[in-house]
C-alpha cells in the first residue's frame, strides 16, 4: 500500500489543518480546516494552486521535504494569506509520500495552527520583561531613596554634634535625671 493511500484510510481523524501535493507541489487534496483559513473566494480555488500562491511562508515547506528526501518540521513558523494578510502561526510537518515502487507521489503537509497559543506567550513575555523593567525602575528608586535618607541622617549628626558644641558645660535638656 502506498504511503498515499494509507493516509486516504485516516485523513478523516487528523483534526489539524493539512493538504497534500502532487509530486510538483501542486494542492491535489485538503480538509475543511485547511479550507477554513481562507477567505471563500480562494478556498474555492485550493484545488491546483501551490501553497506560494495563496500563502506568505518565509520556506517552502513542501520543496524542502522533497529536497531532504524525509519529513520536515518547523516550530512557530510565521504565515500569512496573501489577500487578506492575516497572520498565522503554525507548527509545520511535511513528508514526502511514495508509492509502492518508491517513486514520490507528492507530499502531506500538517498545519498546527499555534497562533492563539502563541499570542498569550507573547503577551506573557511582555508582561515579564515590563514587570522586569518597573522592578528596575522600584530599584533605582530605593536606591535613591536609601541614598538621600543617608544623606538626611548624615546632616542630622552634623547638626546634632553643632548643638552639642553650641551647649558644652551646660545640662543638656534631653538628659534624664534619675
Amino acid at each position: 500500500m502506498s504511503q498515499a493511500a494509507a493516509f486516504q484510510l485516516v485523513k478523516d481523524v487528523v483534526i489539524d489543518a493539512w493538504f497534500t501535493t502532487d509530486p510538483n507541489g501542486v494542492i491535489v487534496d485538503f480538509n475543511r480546516v485547511f479550507f477554513s483559513l481562507f477567505p471563500r473566494n480562494i478556498a474555492r480555488k485550493l484545488k491546483g494552486v501551490t501553497l506560494p500562491e495563496i500563502m506568505v511562508m518565509p520556506m517552502d515547506i513542501v520543496g524542502e521535504a522533497i529536497t531532504q528526501n524525509r519529513q520536515v518540521r518547523f516550530d512557530e513558523v510565521v504565515a500569512s494569506i496573501l489577500e487578506t494578510q492575516e497572520e498565522f502561526r503554525f507548527i509545520l510537518s511535511a513528508i514526502p509520500l511514495f508509492n509502492d515502487e518508491q517513486a514520490l507521489e507528492g507530499t502531506l503537509v500538517v498545519l498546527r495552527n499555534v497562533t492563539d497559543e502563541a499570542m498569550v506567550q507573547i503577551k506573557y513575555q511582555e508582561m515579564l520583561e515590563r514587570e522586569a523593567r518597573e522592578r528596575e525602575l522600584l530599584k533605582a528608586e530605593l536606591v535613591r531613596r536609601t541614598e538621600r535618607l543617608i544623606q538626611i541622617s548624615e546632616r542630622y549628626y552634623e547638626l546634632k554634634a553643632q548643638i552639642r558644641k553650641r551647649a558644652k558645660g551646660q545640662v543638656s535638656p534631653f538628659k534624664l535625671k534619675m
